[in-house]
């Protein structure tokens, strides 16, 4: 398997419209992998940062979620509108901090 520098899970966890904690795909996060992926081809950063669709990462509440590794952060209320600042960020090593909802330590 291919190391790559950074990597970007995007939740795309759907739950029945209506549930009380609600899901990443009813944010509209399910669009953010292609876009996510697309970007990072067009800047050609693509075979060092990689974008993927997950699981739940337990971040429901906060809509459209995004961890990015290995920085330990969480973005929240992502948009397609948040897309390409997110690209440019993670393939320069930095952090879109206005997204981040979520800081872990490292260890």
């Amino acid at each position: 398997m291919p190391h790559r520098d950074r990597y970007l899970f995007i939740c795309t966890n759907r739950r029945e419209l209506g549930h009380p904690k609600g899901s990443c795909a009813g944010s509209g996060s399910e669009p953010l992998v292609e876009a996510l992926k697309s970007a990072l081809a067009k800047q050609g950063t693509a075979k060092r940062v990689r974008a993927c669709a997950s699981a739940c990462l337990d971040l429901c509440e906060i809509g459209a979620a995004i961890v990015q590794e290995p920085d330990h952060v969480a973005y929240g209320a992502v948009t397609l509108e948040d897309v390409d600042e997110i690209a440019a960020a993670v393939s320069e090593g930095r952090i879109v901090e206005r997204l981040v909802v979520y800081r872990g330590r490292r260890s």
